[in-house]
Protein backbone atom coordinates (compact mmCIF):
# COMPACT_ATOMS: atom_id res chain seq x y z
CA UNK A 1 0.00 0.00 0.00
CA UNK A 2 3.08 2.27 -0.05
CA UNK A 3 4.59 4.04 -3.04
CA UNK A 4 7.88 5.67 -2.06
CA UNK A 5 10.93 7.31 -3.56
CA UNK A 6 14.66 7.08 -3.01
CA UNK A 7 17.55 9.45 -3.42
CA UNK A 8 19.98 8.00 -5.97
CA UNK A 9 20.30 6.87 -9.60
CA UNK A 10 21.06 3.33 -8.38
CA UNK A 11 19.50 0.80 -6.01
CA UNK A 12 20.64 2.22 -2.68
CA UNK A 13 20.43 0.64 0.78
CA UNK A 14 17.17 2.39 1.66
CA UNK A 15 15.15 1.21 -1.31
CA UNK A 16 16.66 -2.27 -1.03
CA UNK A 17 15.52 -2.42 2.60
CA UNK A 18 12.04 -1.08 1.83
CA UNK A 19 11.47 -3.65 -0.93
CA UNK A 20 12.88 -6.68 0.87
CA UNK A 21 11.71 -5.99 4.43
CA UNK A 22 8.68 -3.71 4.12
CA UNK A 23 7.06 -5.09 0.96
CA UNK A 24 6.30 -1.73 -0.60
CA UNK A 25 3.94 -1.76 -3.56
CA UNK A 26 5.55 0.80 -5.79
CA UNK A 27 8.24 3.40 -6.41
CA UNK A 28 7.86 6.99 -7.61
CA UNK A 29 10.89 7.83 -9.73
CA UNK A 30 12.07 11.44 -9.90
CA UNK A 31 14.71 13.26 -11.89
CA UNK A 32 17.27 12.50 -9.20
CA UNK A 33 16.97 8.80 -10.10
CA UNK A 34 17.50 9.26 -13.83
CA UNK A 35 20.76 9.65 -15.75
CA UNK A 36 20.14 8.09 -19.14
CA UNK A 37 18.32 5.27 -20.89
CA UNK A 38 20.82 2.49 -20.18
CA UNK A 39 21.09 3.40 -16.49
CA UNK A 40 17.30 3.54 -16.15
CA UNK A 41 16.77 0.13 -17.74
CA UNK A 42 19.43 -1.41 -15.49
CA UNK A 43 17.97 0.21 -12.36
CA UNK A 44 14.33 -0.72 -13.03
CA UNK A 45 15.33 -4.31 -13.77
CA UNK A 46 17.26 -4.52 -10.49
CA UNK A 47 14.34 -3.03 -8.54
CA UNK A 48 11.87 -5.56 -9.95
CA UNK A 49 14.28 -8.43 -9.26
CA UNK A 50 14.25 -7.58 -5.54
CA UNK A 51 10.46 -7.68 -5.19
CA UNK A 52 8.32 -10.70 -4.31
CA UNK A 53 5.47 -9.29 -6.44
CA UNK A 54 5.69 -6.89 -9.37
CA UNK A 55 6.33 -3.30 -8.31
CA UNK A 56 4.48 -0.34 -9.72
CA UNK A 57 7.35 1.66 -11.18
CA UNK A 58 5.72 5.05 -11.60
CA UNK A 59 6.63 8.47 -12.94
CA UNK A 60 5.16 11.87 -13.73
CA UNK A 61 5.72 11.88 -17.48
CA UNK A 62 2.98 14.33 -18.43
CA UNK A 63 4.82 16.05 -21.25
CA UNK A 64 5.72 19.73 -21.29
CA UNK A 65 7.28 21.01 -18.08
CA UNK A 66 6.60 17.87 -16.03
CA UNK A 67 8.75 15.04 -17.35
CA UNK A 68 11.24 12.69 -15.70
CA UNK A 69 12.83 11.44 -18.93
CA UNK A 70 13.85 14.44 -20.97
CA UNK A 71 15.76 12.23 -23.40
CA UNK A 72 12.58 10.58 -24.71
CA UNK A 73 10.88 11.73 -27.92
CA UNK A 74 7.22 12.06 -26.89
CA UNK A 75 7.17 15.18 -24.69
CA UNK A 76 4.01 16.89 -25.96
CA UNK A 77 2.31 18.98 -23.28
CA UNK A 78 -1.40 18.31 -22.72
CA UNK A 79 -2.38 21.84 -23.79
CA UNK A 80 -1.02 21.12 -27.28
CA UNK A 81 -3.22 18.06 -27.73
CA UNK A 82 -5.26 18.74 -30.89
CA UNK A 83 -8.01 16.11 -30.76
CA UNK A 84 -8.87 12.67 -29.40
CA UNK A 85 -6.86 10.87 -32.09
CA UNK A 86 -3.83 12.96 -31.22
CA UNK A 87 -4.35 12.33 -27.49
CA UNK A 88 -4.51 8.58 -28.08
CA UNK A 89 -1.35 8.67 -30.21
CA UNK A 90 0.58 10.76 -27.67
CA UNK A 91 -0.27 8.36 -24.84
CA UNK A 92 0.45 5.29 -26.92
CA UNK A 93 3.84 6.55 -28.10
CA UNK A 94 4.72 7.70 -24.59
CA UNK A 95 3.72 4.36 -23.10
CA UNK A 96 5.89 2.45 -25.54
CA UNK A 97 8.89 4.61 -24.63
CA UNK A 98 8.21 4.16 -20.91
CA UNK A 99 7.81 0.40 -21.20
CA UNK A 100 11.23 0.14 -22.85
CA UNK A 101 12.65 1.76 -19.71
CA UNK A 102 10.83 -0.63 -17.37
CA UNK A 103 8.14 1.87 -16.32
CA UNK A 104 4.65 0.40 -15.94
CA UNK A 105 2.65 3.28 -14.40
CA UNK A 106 2.33 6.94 -15.37
CA UNK A 107 0.70 9.62 -13.21
CA UNK A 108 -1.17 11.02 -16.20
CA UNK A 109 -3.44 12.41 -17.59
CA UNK A 110 -4.27 15.58 -15.65
CA UNK A 111 -8.08 15.83 -15.66
CA UNK A 112 -8.38 19.04 -13.65
CA UNK A 113 -10.55 21.57 -15.49
CA UNK A 114 -8.63 24.85 -15.28
CA UNK A 115 -9.59 28.10 -17.03
CA UNK A 116 -7.38 30.69 -15.31
CA UNK A 117 -4.06 31.10 -17.11
CA UNK A 118 -2.49 32.28 -13.85
CA UNK A 119 -3.50 29.20 -11.89
CA UNK A 120 -0.96 26.67 -10.64
CA UNK A 121 -2.01 23.85 -12.97
CA UNK A 122 -3.08 25.67 -16.14
CA UNK A 123 0.04 24.87 -18.18
CA UNK A 124 -0.26 21.16 -17.34
CA UNK A 125 -3.91 20.73 -18.35
CA UNK A 126 -5.83 20.29 -21.60
CA UNK A 127 -6.85 23.96 -21.15
CA UNK A 128 -10.25 23.60 -22.79
CA UNK A 129 -13.90 22.97 -21.91
CA UNK A 130 -14.86 20.45 -19.25
CA UNK A 131 -16.42 18.18 -21.91
CA UNK A 132 -13.27 18.32 -24.05
CA UNK A 133 -11.11 17.57 -20.98
CA UNK A 134 -13.13 14.39 -20.49
CA UNK A 135 -12.92 13.36 -24.15
CA UNK A 136 -9.19 14.03 -24.48
CA UNK A 137 -8.50 12.43 -21.11
CA UNK A 138 -10.41 9.28 -22.04
CA UNK A 139 -8.49 8.98 -25.30
CA UNK A 140 -5.21 9.35 -23.46
CA UNK A 141 -6.22 6.76 -20.84
CA UNK A 142 -7.03 4.28 -23.62
CA UNK A 143 -3.75 5.05 -25.38
CA UNK A 144 -1.72 4.29 -22.28
CA UNK A 145 -3.63 1.12 -21.44
CA UNK A 146 -3.51 -0.30 -24.96
CA UNK A 147 0.27 0.18 -25.03
CA UNK A 148 0.88 -1.50 -21.68
CA UNK A 149 1.24 1.33 -19.15
CA UNK A 150 -1.22 1.94 -16.31
CA UNK A 151 -2.55 5.52 -16.40
CA UNK A 152 -3.40 7.31 -13.16
CA UNK A 153 -5.98 10.05 -13.71
CA UNK A 154 -5.38 13.04 -11.46
CA UNK A 155 -6.12 15.06 -9.29
CA UNK A 156 -9.54 14.07 -7.90
CA UNK A 157 -11.78 16.00 -7.36
CA UNK A 158 -9.73 18.70 -9.13
CA UNK A 159 -7.70 21.74 -8.08
CA UNK A 160 -9.64 24.09 -10.34
CA UNK A 161 -8.28 27.62 -10.62
CA UNK A 162 -6.23 27.71 -7.42
CA UNK A 163 -3.14 29.86 -7.83
CA UNK A 164 -0.88 28.74 -4.95
CA UNK A 165 1.32 25.69 -5.57
CA UNK A 166 -0.08 22.91 -3.31
CA UNK A 167 3.43 21.54 -2.89
CA UNK A 168 4.19 24.69 -0.90
CA UNK A 169 0.80 25.98 0.32
CA UNK A 170 -2.46 24.78 1.78
CA UNK A 171 -5.13 25.16 -0.88
CA UNK A 172 -8.87 25.79 -0.59
CA UNK A 173 -11.46 26.37 -3.28
CA UNK A 174 -14.90 27.79 -2.57
CA UNK A 175 -17.44 26.13 -4.83
CA UNK A 176 -20.98 24.91 -4.28
CA UNK A 177 -22.12 21.30 -4.35
CA UNK A 178 -23.67 21.97 -7.77
CA UNK A 179 -20.41 23.43 -9.08
CA UNK A 180 -18.60 20.32 -7.86
CA UNK A 181 -20.44 18.29 -10.50
CA UNK A 182 -18.58 20.22 -13.20
CA UNK A 183 -15.31 19.75 -11.30
CA UNK A 184 -15.64 15.98 -11.21
CA UNK A 185 -17.22 15.46 -14.63
CA UNK A 186 -13.93 14.41 -16.33
CA UNK A 187 -13.37 11.81 -13.59
CA UNK A 188 -16.91 10.50 -13.91
CA UNK A 189 -16.39 10.18 -17.65
CA UNK A 190 -13.02 8.46 -17.15
CA UNK A 191 -14.72 5.88 -14.94
CA UNK A 192 -17.82 5.37 -17.09
CA UNK A 193 -16.31 5.61 -20.57
CA UNK A 194 -12.57 4.84 -20.36
CA UNK A 195 -12.93 2.50 -17.36
CA UNK A 196 -9.86 4.01 -15.73
CA UNK A 197 -8.42 1.77 -13.03
CA UNK A 198 -6.34 4.20 -10.93
CA UNK A 199 -7.08 7.73 -9.71
CA UNK A 200 -4.89 10.13 -7.72
CA UNK A 201 -6.31 12.43 -5.05
CA UNK A 202 -5.88 16.19 -4.66
CA UNK A 203 -4.95 17.79 -1.34
CA UNK A 204 -7.71 20.32 -1.87
CA UNK A 205 -10.20 21.55 0.71
CA UNK A 206 -13.70 22.31 -0.56
CA UNK A 207 -15.50 23.66 2.53
CA UNK A 208 -19.00 23.24 1.05
CA UNK A 209 -18.40 19.47 1.04
CA UNK A 210 -15.94 18.81 3.88
CA UNK A 211 -13.56 20.71 6.13
CA UNK A 212 -10.93 18.01 5.48
CA UNK A 213 -8.82 17.81 2.35
CA UNK A 214 -10.11 15.37 -0.26
CA UNK A 215 -7.19 13.02 0.41
CA UNK A 216 -8.43 12.30 3.94
CA UNK A 217 -12.14 12.82 3.33
CA UNK A 218 -14.48 9.82 3.33
CA UNK A 219 -17.09 12.13 1.80
CA UNK A 220 -14.90 12.53 -1.28
CA UNK A 221 -13.18 9.15 -1.49
CA UNK A 222 -15.96 6.84 -0.33
CA UNK A 223 -19.28 8.69 -0.65
CA UNK A 224 -18.54 10.45 -3.95
CA UNK A 225 -15.77 8.53 -5.72
CA UNK A 226 -16.65 4.99 -4.67
CA UNK A 227 -20.41 5.11 -4.18
CA UNK A 228 -21.72 7.98 -6.32
CA UNK A 229 -19.30 7.57 -9.23
CA UNK A 230 -18.96 3.80 -8.88
CA UNK A 231 -15.15 3.67 -8.96
CA UNK A 232 -13.80 0.29 -7.82
CA UNK A 233 -10.19 0.73 -8.89
CA UNK A 234 -7.10 1.85 -6.97
CA UNK A 235 -7.16 5.24 -5.22
CA UNK A 236 -3.66 6.69 -4.81
CA UNK A 237 -2.92 9.78 -2.74
CA UNK A 238 -0.82 12.59 -4.10
CA UNK A 239 2.48 12.88 -2.27
CA UNK A 240 1.91 13.16 1.48
CA UNK A 241 5.03 15.30 1.82
CA UNK A 242 3.38 18.21 0.01
CA UNK A 243 2.63 21.14 2.32
CA UNK A 244 -1.04 21.02 1.34
CA UNK A 245 -1.30 17.47 2.72
CA UNK A 246 -0.55 18.60 6.29
CA UNK A 247 2.24 18.22 8.81
CA UNK A 248 1.98 14.68 10.17
CA UNK A 249 2.58 12.21 7.36
CA UNK A 250 1.83 9.21 9.54
CA UNK A 251 -1.57 10.57 10.61
CA UNK A 252 -2.44 11.62 7.07
CA UNK A 253 -1.48 8.17 5.77
CA UNK A 254 -3.78 6.40 8.23
CA UNK A 255 -6.57 8.95 7.76
CA UNK A 256 -6.41 8.63 3.97
CA UNK A 257 -6.73 4.85 4.16
CA UNK A 258 -9.63 5.14 6.57
CA UNK A 259 -11.24 7.58 4.12
CA UNK A 260 -10.91 5.10 1.24
CA UNK A 261 -7.42 5.43 -0.29
CA UNK A 262 -5.61 2.23 -1.28
CA UNK A 263 -2.04 3.48 -1.72
CA UNK A 264 -0.16 6.38 -0.17
CA UNK A 265 2.80 8.19 -1.73
CA UNK A 266 5.77 9.49 0.24
CA UNK A 267 8.61 10.28 -2.12
CA UNK A 268 11.31 12.51 -0.75
CA UNK A 269 12.29 11.63 2.83
CA UNK A 270 13.52 8.09 3.64
CA UNK A 271 12.87 8.43 7.37
CA UNK A 272 9.19 9.15 6.77
CA UNK A 273 8.62 5.94 4.83
CA UNK A 274 9.21 3.70 7.84
CA UNK A 275 7.24 6.08 10.08
CA UNK A 276 4.25 5.74 7.74
CA UNK A 277 4.58 1.96 7.55
CA UNK A 278 4.75 1.68 11.35
CA UNK A 279 1.74 3.97 11.82
CA UNK A 280 -0.41 1.86 9.50
CA UNK A 281 0.75 -1.37 11.13
CA UNK A 282 0.19 -0.02 14.65
CA UNK A 283 -3.34 1.12 13.83
CA UNK A 284 -4.15 -2.31 12.45
CA UNK A 285 -2.76 -3.91 15.61
CA UNK A 286 -4.88 -1.55 17.74
CA UNK A 287 -7.96 -2.22 15.64
CA UNK A 288 -8.31 1.38 14.49
CA UNK A 289 -7.76 0.13 10.96
CA UNK A 290 -9.46 -3.20 10.36
CA UNK A 291 -7.75 -6.06 8.57
CA UNK A 292 -10.82 -6.20 6.33
CA UNK A 293 -10.18 -2.60 5.25
CA UNK A 294 -6.53 -3.43 4.47
CA UNK A 295 -7.56 -6.55 2.56
CA UNK A 296 -9.91 -4.52 0.36
CA UNK A 297 -7.04 -2.30 -0.76
CA UNK A 298 -4.57 -5.15 -1.21
CA UNK A 299 -7.09 -6.98 -3.39
CA UNK A 300 -7.52 -3.92 -5.62
CA UNK A 301 -3.76 -3.41 -5.85
CA UNK A 302 -3.01 -7.03 -6.75
CA UNK A 303 -5.85 -7.05 -9.27
CA UNK A 304 -4.36 -3.99 -10.98
CA UNK A 305 -0.88 -5.54 -10.95
CA UNK A 306 -2.24 -8.46 -12.96
CA UNK A 307 -2.61 -5.97 -15.83
CA UNK A 308 1.15 -5.37 -16.01
CA UNK A 309 2.77 -7.09 -18.99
Amino acid sequence: MLIIGFEHPYVDDHIHNMIKNYNIGGINLLGRNILNEAQTIKMTSELQALASTTLFLAVDQEGGAVVRFKFLDELTTQSRTRNTEHAYQIAGDRAEELRRLGINMNFSPVLDHVTDRDSYLYSRTFATTVVAVAELGNAMINGYENSGVIPVAKHFPGYGNVRPDPHKNAVTVDITADELKKFIYPFKSAIDVAEVEAIMTAHIIIPSIDSKSATISSKFLTDILREELGFDGVIITDDLEMVSAGNSVQKIAVDSIMAGADMVISTYTPQKHIVIFNAIRDDVMKGTLSEERIDQSVYRILKLKEKIR
